[in-house]
This record gives C-alpha cells, structure tokens and sequence, in this order.
C-alpha cells in the first residue's frame, strides 16, 4: 500500500484481504467513481471512495467517510428512486440505471451500477458512477437538430414537389422534362428521410437489451421482407430453442438484410436466413446466391472505409444491420464462401446460462 493510500480493509470488517490485493489497484485506479456504503437504518453509509469519487464529485475522503451517501450526493428529487437501489442492495440485487447526481460543481448525469458486496459481514454495496453527462448533451442536442432539419426538409420537399409538378405540363418540352427530374430526386431524399428513422430508433434503444427468441424474430422479419417474392424464395432454419441478447429492432436489421439479399441475388433468388450458437455467440446468417454486395457498398460499413461523394452506396439496410448488432454487443461480417454465395452475419451475444 503506498503512503498515504487508503486501508480497505481496515475501514471495512470482515473485508477478505484477499480479494483487497487482487482488486485494490483497480479500486484505487479506476476511471470511474466508486463508492462502498454499509446499508444502515439510516441509508448507506459511506465506508469507502476511489480517488476518482474524490475527483468527479468534488468532495475529499476524509470528508464524507462515515456520512450518509444520499446526503451527499442525492438531490433531492431523486431521493425516492435512490431508497429503491438502496432497499434492492439490502436483498443483494444488483442495479443499473442513469441518475442524476449532485457534485461539488454542479448537478451531472451518471450511469449508475450497483453491485451488493456479499463478502461482507454486514449489508454493504458497490456503487460505480461513469460521468456521461457530455454524451448525453450530444444525444439531446442532436435529436434537437434532426427534429429541426427534418421539419424543414419536409416543408421545403412539400415546396419542391408542388412546383415541379405545376411545371411537368408545360408545353416547352425541356422545361416538363426538368421537372419531371427535379420531382423524382425530390421524392427520393423523402423517400431516404423515411429509411433512416429505423436507425434512430436503434441508437435509442441500447438500454433495451435482453434475451430474446431468435427464431421467431427471424420469421416475422421473412414474412415482411418476402413481399411479392416467390413463396418458396427464402428459407429459414433457425432452431426454436436458440436465444441472443438482442434489441426489438432486431427483426427490422434481419429484415433489411433478406431485402439486400434478394435484391441482389437476380431473377430467381435464393435466400437463406439461418442460424446457430457458437462459442458463446449466436451467429445469424443471411445467405444468397447473388453475385456478393459491391466493394463500395460494403467498404464503409464493413472495413470503416470513407464514404466519398462520388462512390458510396444509396441504402441505410447494411448500416441499420451494423449499428443494431454493435448495439447488442455484437458485430457484422460478411464473406464470400468457396461456392460463391454471399453470407451477411450478425453476431450477438449468448444470454448467460439461468444460476
């Protein structure tokens, strides 16, 4: 222990030393703050702080060692909601949530992790605080801007198509065929508006995460891609019992990717949507026998290359399948096999075995 350092395990009994020496330079080192309170009748009571609790919150160890973690650090509007995490670590639950918490500068938002420490003698938690205040500023402000840039583009898009339509009966043959061009462009940056909706939906839905049956989520997302496909176009083989954790837009991703693969696959498509658990990842296949989805379609979600303005692709299918698996923990991968069909994989993560 270095001088001036802290004793855990002096502050608290019955700590096993142990585990004190495995953990203590991630205890101490951690960019997170971490506080560990005892559970008294009272509330909890502070026992512990990581220099980063001295350093985020603003208030020295000496300080708040002893005192009631709600009174310092609890506004006072959140009070209720603090008592239900204290009353879940009391019955060794753990808790993850965003709170709101008070510093030495200045109310911030936390995401919040409460782990109960049941080595201990008496009822005592773990409660780790990562600072996402600046992010979430970012998110707000950014939804803020797409309300705005998608009210006005639906005003000026309305302006667009109106006039164009009033010029495509015009008897100067140029001037009609003009606006006939204008009015399709038009309808496609509308038409792109609407795509991108489900990826918002998706990069607001990363606290939704949970184990979920894979199987028929595959079949819904067939059912709604298939269209005026060929009954017999895509087949699935997805075994009943298999689980991910994975996120309800899951079947929108699996969905866009059956719509690629038939897009892509010509005239008489065929399309498989399979999967299987591996290695403690579930592995969602979308294959098809096509020609393979073009380099610069596939460069930029694939292998993060730029996307430049003369080459790029005009989809968001492939970013939503992306962005949907990075937010379940997972990843996208695509290859080509030795009998030349095209595999799009999503990669999720296996839910943890029950006990």
């Amino acid at each position: 222990m270095s001088p001036g350092e802290p004793d855990v395990n002096k502050e608290m009994p019955g700590r096993d030393s142990a585990v004190v020496e495995r953990f203590g330079e991630l205890f101490h080192h951690i960019e997170d703050a971490i506080v560990e309170a005892e559970i008294s009748e009272e509330g909890p009571v502070i026992r512990a702080v990581n220099p980063a609790f001295e350093r985020v919150f603003g208030h020295e160890r000496e300080a708040v060692l002893g005192e009631l973690l709600n009174d310092v650090i609890v506004p006072e509007d959140e009070s209720a909601r603090a008592q239900e995490f204290d009353r879940r670590v009391a019955e060794g639950e753990q808790s993850t949530a965003i709170v709101r918490r008070e510093t030495a500068t200045g109310t911030r938002e936390f995401l919040l992790r409460v782990v109960p420490n049941r080595r201990a003698a008496s009822k005592c938690g773990f409660g780790i605080y990562s600072d996402i205040t600046e992010q979430r500023r970012y998110e707000h402000h950014s939804r803020v801007v797409h309300r705005i840039l998608r009210h006005n583009l639906r005003n000026d898009l309305s302006v667009i198509l109106g006039l164009a339509e009033s010029l495509t009966d015009n008897a100067d043959p140029a001037v009609s065929e003009s606006a006939a061009l204008i009015a399709e462009h038009a309808e496609r940056i509308a038409s792109l508006r609407e795509e991108t909706r489900p990826l918002e939906q998706v990069l607001d839905s990363g606290r939704d995460v949970a184990p979920r049956s894979v199987e028929p989520i595959c079949r819904l997302a067939v059912d709604a891609a298939t269209g005026e496909a060929p009954a017999n176009a895509v087949a699935v083989d997805v075994p009943e019992e298999l689980r991910a954790l994975a996120i309800p837009q899951l079947q929108r991703a699996v969905e866009s990717l059956v719509e690629n693969a038939l897009t892509y696959a010509g005239e008489e498509p065929t399309v498989l949507v399979r999967g299987q658990a591996t290695d403690g990842a579930v592995h969602i296949d979308v294959v098809d026998d096509g020609p393979g989805i073009p380099e610069h379609e596939r460069g930029p979600v694939f292998d993060d290359r730029d996307i430049t303005q003369l080459e790029h692709g005009s989809g968001v299918g492939l970013w939503l399948a992306r962005w949907t698996a990075e937010t379940c923990g997972g990843d996208l991968a695509y290859e080509r096999t030795d009998d030349d069909r095209t595999v799009v994989r999503l990669v999720l993560p296996e839910p943890a075995a029950p006990g």
